[in-house]
């Protein structure tokens, strides 16, 4: 993942598909679009530090429930997703 970074901090764009990628991994990106069968986008923005940009958008939802401590948030996401 430093390869596809180093790419990235050239300026060019860089476009990666993953499926429950490791914490690691997944906060290694500055921004998330996650989509649902059909294409339907479900969030479309910064992750934040420590993923805490898409944790606050999906916990601001009624009846989305909490992320658990430790859990790694791309699972969390497609599980409340």
């Amino acid at each position: 993942m430093r390869a596809v970074k180093n790419v990235a901090e050239t300026g060019r764009t860089v476009v990666c598909t993953i499926h429950q990628p490791s914490i690691d991994i997944f906060e290694s990106f500055d921004e998330l679009i996650l989509m649902k069968n059909g294409g339907k986008l479900v969030y479309c923005g910064p992750l934040g530090q420590h993923s805490s940009k898409v944790i606050e958008y999906f916990e601001s939802i009624p009846g989305v429930p909490k992320i658990q401590k430790n859990c790694n948030p791309a699972t969390w996401m497609l599980d409340i997703t």
